[in-house]
């Protein structure tokens, strides 16, 4: 069972969180008084919308919400999970003290990968003043690009977007070209209920190689998302698939499933959703839901 922290002792700590979780790699110096407010020319509301301004070309992508991570004992089993996958999506090319500094805190951290780029992360500070060092800058459109040895900036969106300047320039081009970016995946995250503390998600070819089942494709979207159910007590593992041909989401016995509980649902255009549910984290890190598939045969009559 989860340990939840206090709510006053959770937004100290969400304040401070860099210099707790990640030292020297992600520290961020905390400044006496009010924190300073940026202008915002663009929000989106949650990392469901991100992908609307994620370049196309992205294999891969991940999410940390902090203020989730936040709530949870520094000892919890999710959190140091959390905490693991943090420290892997994070680069100190730009996440490090002399480079980039949030006095406000951080609340969600969403990562879109790219090959051989580095990645181009959408970084949730809420209104708080950003300070990076950047060496130069330069207006695109309507937004002004701060730049230091590649890397691109953009504090005037909400989150600020950060990573290789090209794909910082491409994100700007998304917004008023939606078929330059990957909006085509956000009919799915939409339909996914809920916060998460960590969430992944692949979708297109990425998915189709990856997900098999006898060498045939099984899915061209896939999610998995891990969060704590407060109203429980239960920790949980989130499964969407939008599935090809006859695949589905069926049904598990007891006799047979590791883990406390099990619920899915089909929909009628493919896409599926299963939540697995345990008291005991370890159980919900091996936790799958049971997949399967209608096979037609055809009798030739002779």
């Amino acid at each position: 069972m989860a340990k939840v922290m206090g709510r006053r002792s959770a937004r100290i700590l969400a304040l401070i969180l860099a210099l707790i979780m990640l030292g020297s790699v992600f520290a961020y110096v905390m400044r006496g008084g009010q924190i300073e407010s940026r202008h915002v020319k663009l929000r989106l509301s949650d990392f469901r919308e991100y992908v609307n301004l994620t370049p196309k070309g992205a294999y891969e992508f991940e999410y940390v919400n902090l203020t989730e991570f936040a709530k949870l004992d520094p000892t919890d089993d999710l959190r140091i999970y959390v905490n693991g996958k943090l420290r892997n999506i994070v680069t100190p090319i730009i996440f490090s003290r002399n480079i980039l500094e949030i006095p406000g805190g951080l609340r969600e951290i969403y990562s879109a990968k790219y090959a051989p780029a580095i990645s181009l992360y959408f970084v949730n500070c809420g209104q708080s003043k950003v300070y990076f060092a950047r060496e130069s800058e330069f207006n695109y459109k309507t937004f002004k690009i701060q730049v230091r040895r590649g890397i691109g900036l953009i504090d005037e969106i909400s989150p600020l977007i950060v990573g290789y300047t090209p794909l910082v320039k491409s994100s700007i081009d998304t917004i008023d070209n939606r078929s330059m970016s990957c909006s085509n995946v956000y009919g799915y995250l939409k339909r996914i209920n809920g916060s998460f503390a960590y969430a992944y998600f692949i979708f297109g070819d990425v998915a189709k190689r990856r997900l098999t089942s006898e060498n045939k494709s099984v899915s061209d979207f896939f999610f998995e998302g891990y969060r704590y159910n407060y109203q429980n007590d239960s920790y949980e593992k989130l499964w969407a698939l939008h599935f090809l041909d006859n695949f589905f989401f069926g049904k598990m016995n007891e006799s047979i499933r590791s883990f406390g509980y099990y619920k899915f649902e089909n929909y009628e255009d493919g896409f599926g959703v299963a939540i697995m549910g345990d008291k005991n984290f370890s159980r919900i890190i091996n936790a799958k839901p049971r997949i399967l598939t209608l096979k037609i045969i055809v009798n030739e009559t002779k």
